[in-house]
C-alpha cells in the first residue's frame, strides 16, 4: 500500500501523518493544517506555498477572486492579495484602477499610476489619482478636452481647484457650441460657467427668443428685458 493510500487511512480514521510520526506530503488528505506540518491543509489535501497560490488561481472554488480582486495568494488561512503584483494582474486593476496593494489583505486605488494602468486612463482619459475625492480625474488640458463636459459645458482646461479636475476659460466658452447656438459667450469665473457677455449674445439665448430679454446691461452685466 502507498504512502498516500495510507495516509488517506489515517485520515478517515481522524488520524493524521504528523501525529503518527510520518512526514506528510503534498497532496496527503488532512482535517487541518497541523496534519501538514509547514504545509497548509486547503480543502482537504496538504499543500505548499506554491501549489496553494496555485489553487488559489486556478480553483472553482477560489479563482475568481484571484482573477478579479487579485485574491491569489493563500496567506492567513485564505486567498488574498499579498503583493502589487497579485493586484496589478486582477480585473479590479483594469476596469476599476484597483492596482496597488494595502499592505494587508485588499487591492486599493492610491495613486497616478493605478489610474494609468486601468481603463479610466486607457478608455476615458481620465489618468491622475484626486486623494480628496479618492477616484481617477483629468490630469490636464488634453485630457479635460476628451470629456463630455468639455463638449457639453466647454469645461475644457484642466484646474486642480475644480471638482472635476477641469472648468471653462475664456477661451472655451467662445469656442462652445454654446456660444454659437445660446449665447454663452463669456466666463463667469465665480460660478465657473460660460453665460452671455454682450447683447449680440444675449440675442442668442433661449430667454431671448421665449421672452424677449435680448438687452445686454453693461452694470449688471445680465440679459434684460428691451424696454
Amino acid at each position: 500500500m502507498s504512502h498516500r493510500h495510507i495516509i488517506g487511512l489515517f485520515a478517515l480514521l481522524g488520524l493524521s501523518a504528523s501525529a503518527l510520526g510520518c512526514e506528510p506530503k503534498e497532496l496527503d488528505k488532512c482535517l487541518k493544517n497541523e496534519d501538514c506540518g509547514s504545509m497548509s491543509c486547503i480543502d482537504s489535501r496538504c499543500l505548499g506555498q506554491e501549489a496553494a497560490n496555485k489553487h488559489c488561481a486556478s480553483s472553482t472554488k477560489y479563482a475568481n477572486g484571484c482573477k478579479r480582486n487579485g485574491a491569489c495568494t493563500w496567506v492567513g488561512g485564505k486567498c488574498a492579495p499579498a503583493s502589487k503584483e497579485d493586484c496589478a494582474k486582477s480585473e479590479g486593476c483594469k476596469k476599476d484602477a484597483r492596482c496597488s496593494f494595502d499592505g494587508k489583505d485588499r487591492c486599493v486605488l492610491q495613486a497616478d499610476e493605478d489610474c494609468q494602468s486601468s481603463e479610466f486612463c486607457t478608455k476615458l482619459k481620465q489618468c491622475a489619482y484626486d486623494k480628496e475625492a479618492d477616484k481617477c480625474l483629468p490630469g490636464n488640458d488634453e485630457q479635460c478636452k476628451a470629456q463630455s463636459d468639455c463638449k457639453a459645458g466647454a469645461a475644457c482646461t484642466f484646474d486642480d481647484s475644480a471638482p472635476t479636475n477641469c472648468t471653462p476659460s475664456e477661451a472655451d466658452c467662445k469656442a462652445s457650441v454654446m456660444c454659437e447656438n445660446l449665447g454663452l459667450c463669456a466666463l463667469d469665473k465665480e460660478k465657473r460657467q460660460c453665460v452671455p457677455g454682450s447683447e449680440e449674445d444675449c440675442k442668442l439665448t433661449v430667454d431671448c427668443k421665449a421672452g424677449k430679454i435680448c438687452a445686454w446691461d453693461e452694470k449688471t452685466k445680465k440679459c434684460v428685458k428691451e424696454e
